[in-house]
């Protein structure tokens, strides 16, 4: 019987094989060599795994052995007797000074000691390391007065807001550019990196946290890597600044960045969660295009009997699938459970016939970047609170939000349309299992996983070379290397208030002087003037005036993958414009479900005039066309809310807006304000002292009937009063909300 067969059996060992497991896995840990020490480790995780079947007499000596690979937190929470007293000496060393009640494991522990005796560190660890754990433990030092925190989603800075919000007392914790800095207490700025850049009047930060800081690399192909390199630049000017940043699976950085910053690399590959793989990829169909076989994936599924993630190379292919999987399993008459309070709300907001209803109520759920904001928030806490079984996903789940998955299956090989690498399937394979929930996760390769390579962060704020000219604006002079004082002298000569309009900018110089060109020249011509020098929202030529602009910056400022889903400019116009005038997307998802499913009619059925259609008639005769219908309109509707009224379009229209100010202020002519639509499209045309709830991951129907409630009366309450008023008011306000507003308001204040 191998190792693995003795754990699985090991309530019914005899006690010489029981021995000589323990014998064994002691060596294997005690070993020099590091692969021998690390499948003993993982060994003795999956011992952990079955600890409530280790017989009671041998239990003894397996915990001496897991206190001394210093698995403190498992010894904590399987209430672990350690008898040697200088075994429970480590043990207390091992307590966090600051978190109640809370265990580190060794390294944690030597990384929490480099933290808080401020250093600067850079941490490369396996997903299930507890990295983010460390966050709160500095914030819980309270030894920094002003840190920022930096994350790559907006639902990994949601999580760690309420992780942190227990600390209300001695941090502000500040989620908007909108919000100012405390004078009183510390502040703690949970931001994007453009947030970073666009906050205005940033106080002197004392810490600097970068989480998957492999964005930094250009090599990653990330459209954000510029934006980072900014924000740290900016950020490390400050010579008393330190920094923790943390990522998974990376051999080496730039060499001299640790010198430089006198930094040290912290590299590992320890855990307390082990990952096993079950390789099915050479039994599985395929269909043509290089998707696996249906059957084959739903036969995977059916066997699984804990939470599992469906790895997909895109929303479409996430939602197809759960939608598919979700017939499969109505097919074979599952018990339903509507006992998820968004089923109601999509009911009431969207439109009953969504397939993610449908989904929810099989235990299926989606998870992607073009979702609203306070769904994916949903999906994830119903999935941890197992409520939901499966959740069909995107590379927005391996960008850090952390799940209970027991086991991850690699459907899609591709992100997109770029190939998956080694660091990429690490980062989905790190998924499968998590700390303090499941001791070991399990990975199924339905695609063959890429071939192991060596991930190195290049960072160009450091090395710069290669380097755009937007990130090498913001170097010191004294510290441009010789090959790029051309460049930089190129960008000197400039006039110093377009200087800083570029700057603040933070998008391509190039693209920007051509942009600025072309403005001068439109300004000249009295047809083209009016299409660039406007201003009011309700102009009756938005809609020309949108494609102007859109026209200006088409492939510009536009990286990577994006560039293959650039949507046409007519009808990103005539979307913008409507949301302008109606100010809601459920009205939006409407009108193209009504547009469709007419075009859909009348091509089923040529012989019929138009008054013998009713959207009514449509879904009666045509069900499956009609959900269809809906399931395209929802998702089109709400990828272009997330990807480009909330971010790409807002962008556009404030570049372009100070370019022609400053054109307009050198030709001495009146110019134009295009900062009120791209605020209000951006923000979802809710009063400033009210978006933060927006931020919160509160459901815009909820925003709406709070505002009812109270009346004229909330507008004049700042941001922080308006928190308060709606928890002091929380009873009464439950009376007008429905079950998930009320759930989205509990979860997020």
């Amino acid at each position: 019987m191998n190792l693995y067969n003795k754990i699985v059996n090991i309530s019914r060992l005899e006690d010489s094989e029981h021995f000589e497991l323990f014998k064994n896995i002691s060596y294997a840990i005690n070993s020099n060599a590091k692969e021998e020490n690390t499948k003993g480790r993982n060994l003795l995780i999956r011992v952990i795994d079955k600890w409530n079947e280790v017989p009671t007499n041998f239990k003894p000596m397996w915990e001496d052995l897991i206190e001394a690979v210093g698995f403190y937190p498992y010894i904590s929470k399987y209430k672990m007797t350690i008898g040697d007293l200088s075994a429970r000496i480590r043990q207390e060393y091992h307590k966090s000074d600051f978190i109640p009640d809370k265990y580190l494991h060794k390294e944690q522990k030597e990384l929490s000691n480099l933290l808080v005796d401020k250093r600067n560190v850079i941490v490369s660890a396996p997903t299930s390391f507890g990295k983010s754990l460390l966050i709160e433990e500095i914030v819980s030092s309270r030894i920094y007065n002003n840190i920022v925190i930096i994350q790559p989603t907006l639902a990994l800075l949601d999580e760690t807001r309420i992780k942190l919000k227990k600390y209300y007392n001695d941090y502000k914790i500040i989620v908007r550019t909108s919000q100012e800095a405390s004078l009183v207490k510390g502040n703690i700025f949970l931001l994007t990196a453009e947030r970073v850049l666009e906050y205005p009047n940033l106080p002197e930060i004392d810490l600097l946290v970068i989480d998957e800081f492999y964005k930094l690399s250009k090599q990653r192909n990330d459209n954000r890597a510029n934006i980072l390199n900014i924000a740290f630049i900016r950020l490390m000017k400050n010579k008393d600044c330190r920094f923790y940043l943390l990522g998974p699976n990376i051999e080496r950085i730039s060499k001299g960045f640790e010198e430089k910053y006198n930094a040290e690399f912290f590299s590992t590959d320890y855990s307390l969660v082990y990952t096993e793989e079950q390789n099915l990829y050479e039994s599985v169909k395929i269909k043509p295009g290089g998707k696996v076989c249906e059957e084959n994936i739903f036969d995977v599924l059916d066997s699984l009997d804990e939470q599992s993630l469906v790895f997909c190379s895109s929303p479409t292919t996430a939602r197809k699938l759960a939608f598919s999987y979700c017939n499969h399993l109505e097919e074979k008459n599952i018990q339903q459970n509507n006992d998820i309070p968004l089923i109601q709300w999509i009911e009431e907001n969207l439109n009953l016939e969504w397939s993610l209803s449908h989904c929810l109520s099989n235990e299926i759920g989606v998870h992607d970047g073009s979702m609203p904001k306070h769904i994916t928030t949903s999906m994830i806490k119903y999935f941890n609170d197992k409520k939901i079984r499966y959740l069909f996903c995107t590379n927005t789940i391996i960008e850090g939000v952390n799940t209970s998955a027991k086991n991850v299956v690699y459907y899609d090989n591709q992100i997109g349309k770029k190939d998956v690498d080694y660091f990429d399937y690490s980062n989905i394979r790190g998924r499968a299992g998590r700390l303090m929930e499941h001791c070991v996760g399990k990975i199924i390769n339905l695609k063959k996983p890429p071939k192991k390579e060596e991930m190195v962060v290049d960072i160009p704020a450091f090395t710069q070379n290669p380097i755009d000219d937007e990130v090498l604006i913001n170097i010191d002079k004294k510290d441009i290397i010789p090959i790029n004082k051309k460049r930089y002298e190129n960008f000197e000569v400039l006039p110093d208030k377009l200087k800083e309009i570029l700057k603040r900018n933070a998008v391509s110089i190039k693209d920007q002087l051509e942009i600025l060109n072309e403005i001068e020249i439109m300004l000249q011509d009295p047809e083209k003037k009016s299409d660039i020098i406007w201003s009011d929202p309700r102009d009756k030529k938005l809609y020309y005036h949108l494609c102007t602009i859109f026209e200006l910056v088409k492939d510009k400022f536009i990286e990577g993958d994006e560039k293959n889903v650039i949507i046409s400019i007519p009808w990103m116009a005539r979307q913008t414009v409507s949301y302008c005038y109606e100010k809601n997307i459920s009205k939006m998802i409407n009108e193209r479900i009504s547009f469709y499913s007419k075009k859909r009619f009348k091509k089923l059925n040529p012989e019929l005039i138009d008054n013998e259609y009713s959207l009514s008639v449509f879904k009666s005769r045509y069900f499956e066309e009609y959900r269809k219908i809906v399931d395209e309109a929802i998702e089109q509707i709400f990828k272009f809310q997330k990807n480009w009224l909330q971010y790409k379009i807002p962008k556009w229209l404030n570049v372009v807006d100070s370019l022609q100010r400053y054109v307009a202020d050198e030709m001495g002519i009146i110019s134009g304000d295009y900062s009120f639509i791209a605020e209000s499209i951006e923000n979802e045309f809710i009063e400033p002292n009210i978006r933060i709830l927006t931020e919160f991951g509160i459901p815009s129907s909820a925003i709406s009937k709070i505002c009812e409630y109270f009346g004229g009366k909330i507008k004049d309450l700042t941001e922080d009063e308006v928190i308060e008023t709606i928890k002091n008011n929380k009873y009464s306000l439950n009376r007008i909300l429905n079950q998930y507003e009320i759930e989205s308001i509990e979860r997020c204040l």
